[in-house]
């Protein structure tokens, strides 16, 4: 199935080119997926109000920061491998699949909102949970990727606490390639991407041309306060985009549509040198900036 019959099947008029999805399953897989979640959405569309509409912005606004940052480790694993860097390669992998697994779950219909709760979920439940949600895409999904989210997490912690003398070549063919880990991490990015624009197209039918509000509520710090054991520090930038979204964000959106132009650009433009080097072999964080999610 491709790309165009996939946005058709979700209701939404936003135009999107899906990395993983058409070549990982079979159409029957996706059409099921996606008729499972419009109908997992449809209560919550029907009863829409400004309350759901500001829980789902934040959902969508860190399910988009996760993915943007999985697309920055994912790139520096490339970078990482290309130059021999082999004790960054487990970190960069594992993070890189756990934050499109963070993704995936935010999205989710059938995964409730408790706040501070949701988003500081242990690793472990994190990754069993994804391996769990996957079966609705087919049972063969969990079987094959719910083991590899486990095994690029054994591969990290063992390379934070203990160093063998053969180094990455201890786990033989087991070892989560950087490649095998951009992969997995695109399925969970197209699924999060799916599961939005199921959720727009719903609210979309159920209340045409109707603009929701976003709500003054605690929960909105999520989106731009990073408490640390030493500090509580607000990020000017996203503090920018938030204020932004208020304006202008009125109603449920899938993820390309979130990422604007504006907020993509300044999220990789973060992460350039602090000083101006002229060095072609210099890391460049947006060298591929659509890596995982279809955007420019």
């Amino acid at each position: 199935m491709d790309s165009d019959a996939i946005v058709s099947l979700t209701g939404s008029d936003f135009n999107y080119h899906y990395k993983e999805l058409p070549t990982r399953c079979s159409d029957s897989e996706i059409q099921n997926y996606i008729s499972r979640t419009r109908d997992l959405f449809d209560p919550i569309a029907r009863a829409f109000e400004d309350a759901h509409n500001t829980e789902w912005f934040i959902r969508s606004y860190l399910a988009l920061k996760y993915v943007l940052g999985s697309t920055v480790l994912a790139n520096s694993a490339e970078y990482a491998e290309e130059r021999n860097l082999q004790v960054t390669l487990p970190y960069l992998r594992y993070y890189m699949l756990l934050n499109c697994s963070r993704a995936f779950l935010l999205t989710l219909p059938c995964l409730g909102w408790r706040g501070e709760k949701t988003i500081e979920m242990t690793h472990n439940n994190i990754l069993n949970l994804t391996g769990d949600k996957l079966k609705r895409l087919g049972q063969r999904h969990e079987d094959t990727v719910k083991p590899r989210l486990l095994a690029a997490k054994d591969q990290r912690e063992l390379f934070s606490y203990r160093f063998p003398s053969t180094a990455l070549r201890i786990f033989g063919d087991d070892i989560v390639s950087v490649d095998e880990a951009i992969d997995i991490a695109r399925l969970l990015t197209d699924l999060a991407q799916i599961n939005l624009a199921c959720l727009e197209s719903r609210v979309g039918r159920y209340h045409p041309k109707r603009r929701f509000g976003l709500l003054d509520v605690d929960d909105m710090w999520h989106t731009m306060q990073y408490d640390v054991v030493t500090a509580s520090l607000i990020d000017d930038e996203d503090y920018s985009r938030v204020a932004y979204f208020v304006r202008k964000y009125t109603g449920p959106t899938c993820l390309g549509a979130l990422a604007t132009d504006g907020l993509v650009d300044e999220f990789f433009s973060a992460w350039s040198p602090l000083n101006d080097i002229d060095d072609e072999g210099v890391f460049n964080a947006d060298r591929q900036c659509n890596l995982l999610l279809d955007i420019w």
